[in-house]
């Protein structure tokens, strides 16, 4: 059934490269190519999609992991998205976050899973997929649990021969858009009251008021497009003090202003200063004596430098909520595609990139309109014709982000070769942009 609802989904319209801020029974095993020991983009045509998981307060706690393809080839098997997993690493980003891995009951009977198997892995199965008896599937979801990992159901039901199936899940995935909204809002009040304990997460969720339908109706977990795209907008909001001085030290700095003049902004506000003389005192400045000074700050940090951090402040500075961390960390990802996509152009050109990337969010940051925060820096006209039009020649590069994380591969393979980029290498540039921005987002709350 088709969602029957009037309100349209919403469509998409770091700082320095150091880092800163019980056994199932058994099957018949899946077999594997011959030499089919690591993933290959190129041939696979295919890359993982990483779909964000924001919980009930605002966090983003983990992402999805899926195998996107171009449809220009077969669909990739299953034992190559687990060799592209591996090949992530993905037990050491379960470390700190939730990873839902989707896994047929081939695979798990298979063993293909527990190289992957953490506490924080989520496997999450198919209940319409998987051609077992209930009894059975309760089987394999208890032996995922006894490897040491969490378990997800899609496509349950409330009939009683579901219920030792819920009883072996930590979460159960709904789709906003399988039925009609009165029909969904019934399902998830009589699954939260029959399975009180049991994590619900909806899928679908393509805007904020979806998001708080949703989370009024009872679900801890929501996915979907809604988290990079714009709520409601103030025409009358006002941006806080500290991020105004912040817009005020980026002006200065895009002016080459001086470095005293830099310091008398800083000295406004308190919170700033500290940060700056923060930052130059993180240890990967590689400055071995401490830094006291607002205007030594400012020279080690150096203007490149300096001017990556107070973007990326804008996210922590003010009323900052659960949320602006998520932004930041879909901001900082986005700007390093961005900056590595375009590696042929000249490199004031790709500082651009990286900033359109980060700049890209703040409408949402600010819950005000792109036009009125643009009207208060002083940018170039190339990022503000792609900020307020995607237009431009940083207007591909956009496009380009914003395709792939939709998971839209096919178009995005067809813009890179229009933009003389090799589609084979999208995969690997979307991996690099997201462990860079784990990284940095790691180092700059240690720092």
């Amino acid at each position: 059934m088709s969602r029957k609802t009037d309100q349209e989904a919403s469509a998409p319209a770091p700082l320095a490269r150091a880092p800163v801020p019980t056994a199932a029974p058994s099957a018949a095993p899946v077999p594997e190519p011959p030499g089919a020991d690591r993933l290959s983009f190129a041939d696979a045509d295919a890359m993982l999609w990483r779909e964000e998981i924001v919980d009930k307060k605002h966090r983003l706690c983990g992402y999805r992991f899926s195998f996107k393809g171009s449809g220009q080839r077969a669909a990739p098997a299953e034992w190559e998205f687990f060799e592209a997993l591996k090949a992530a690493d993905l037990p050491a980003f379960a470390e700190r976050r939730i990873a839902v891995i989707p896994v047929s009951i081939e695979a798990i009977d298979a063993g293909h899973h527990l190289a992957l198997a953490t506490p924080n892995s989520m496997f999450l199965i198919d209940r319409r997929q998987a051609a077992l008896p209930p009894e059975q599937l309760a089987g394999r979801l208890l032996a995922l649990r006894a490897a040491g990992c969490k378990t997800a159901l899609r496509g349950a039901t409330l009939a009683p021969e579901d219920a030792p199936l819920l009883a072996a899940c930590d979460a159960a995935f709904l789709d906003l858009s399988d039925c009609s909204l009165p029909q969904f809002q019934s399902f998830m009040r009589q699954l939260r009251a029959a399975w009180p304990a049991l994590g619900i997460a909806v899928e679908s969720v393509n805007s904020w008021d979806e998001q708080r339908m949703c989370l009024a109706w009872g679900c801890d977990f929501c996915l979907g497009h809604f988290l990079s795209t714009t709520d409601a907008v103030d025409a009358e909001a006002k941006i806080d003090q500290g991020r105004l001085t912040s817009i005020e030290l980026l002006n200065l700095l895009r002016t080459d202003a001086e470095v005293a003049e830099l310091v008398d902004v800083a000295k406004q506000d308190p919170g700033l200063a500290f940060h700056v003389l923060k930052w130059a005192n993180a240890p990967s400045t590689g400055h071995h004596t401490v830094i006291t000074s607002l205007k030594e700050a400012i020279i080690v940090l150096g203007r490149g430098n300096l001017y990556r951090w107070l973007t990326v402040s804008m996210f922590r500075l003010g009323s900052t909520h659960a949320r602006d961390e998520a932004l930041l960390e879909v901001a900082l990802g986005r700007a390093r595609f961005l900056e590595i996509a375009g590696e042929d152009i000249p490199q004031a050109a790709r500082d651009e990139l990286f900033l359109v990337g980060l700049l890209s969010l703040f409408d949402i940051l600010l819950g005000m309109p792109m036009a009125a925060i643009l009207d208060k820096m002083h940018l170039s006209e190339e990022i503000r014709e792609v900020l307020l039009r995607s237009g431009g020649e940083y207007g591909p590069y956009l496009m380009l982000a914003l395709l792939l994380e939709r998971g839209q591969v096919g178009r995005a393979a067809e813009l890179a070769l229009e933009m003389g980029i090799a589609p084979d290498t999208l995969g690997a540039t979307r991996d690099s942009a997201f462990e860079w921005a784990q990284e940095a987002l790691h180092h700059s709350l240690s720092e």
